[in-house]
């Protein structure tokens, strides 16, 4: 085995987004700032996350909308500021299912 840095937190050790807290450990590296890769397996940058180790599309729901987009002010109702109306929170990625929040994937000759 070979260790090579966490993509999902850049070898920090800490969650990139801060989730739930600013001291939670990486959810990939688990505090390390490394992973283990098989030697016997040449590795290539993962083509679904483009080696950041973060899935490119799912999220969490947004803290301040709950998910709706929108938020009420003074008996109206306007997007939400803080995820622009996506629902989603912004810079709340979770890890790639396909390597796994590693960054790269087993090779396929």
């Amino acid at each position: 085995m070979e260790r090579i840095e966490c993509a999902f937190c850049d070898a920090m050790g800490l969650d990139p987004f801060k989730i739930p807290s600013p001291l939670s450990k990486c959810q990939v590296c688990w505090g390390r700032g490394t992973v283990s890769v098989s030697v016997r397996e040449k590795t290539i940058k993962c083509v679904y996350c483009n080696g950041s180790g973060a899935h490119p599309e799912l999220r969490l729901t947004c803290p301040v909308c709950w998910g709706k987009g929108v938020v009420a002010v003074e008996n109206q109702t306007m997007r939400c500021p803080e995820c622009g109306g996506s629902g989603k929170a912004p810079e709340s990625k979770l890890p790639c299912l396909r390597c796994d929040g590693k960054g790269v994937i087993a090779r396929s000759d």
